[in-house]
């Protein structure tokens, strides 16, 4: 499964969870910036470069600040119900020591 790498350590906005993301997949310059695009991107595919199956794997992720841990708690949402539909994809959390943090839907954390 190919693993596209996205470094959180410098993200303070939503605008730069989108923007990692859509480099890591070679999203088209026209690509939407809500959850629906990037539900249409991921499950259904024929949009960016690069398509299913993959894992993302955020590293840094507990240097992501600002507005930019929202959008990437609810971006880790989205991949795990796309995941739960029956898409190959898979997303993993780690900090910047290296450790994986468990991804649960962010209505479960306590």
């Amino acid at each position: 499964m190919k693993e596209l790498l996205l470094d959180g350590g410098s993200w303070k906005t939503a605008d730069d969870v989108y923007d990692a993301f859509f480099s890591a997949v070679g999203a088209p310059v026209w690509h939407g910036r809500n959850f629906n695009a990037l539900n249409d991107s991921i499950a259904a595919g024929r949009i960016n470069a690069i398509e299913l199956p993959y894992r993302i794997v955020i590293t840094n992720f507990d240097l992501i600040s600002g507005k930019a841990m929202g959008m990437a708690a609810a971006f880790t949402d989205l991949i795990l119900e796309i995941a739960a539909r029956g898409c190959f994809v898979e997303i993993e959390l780690r900090d910047s020591h290296g450790i994986v943090i468990p991804a649960v839907h962010s209505r479960l954390r306590t």
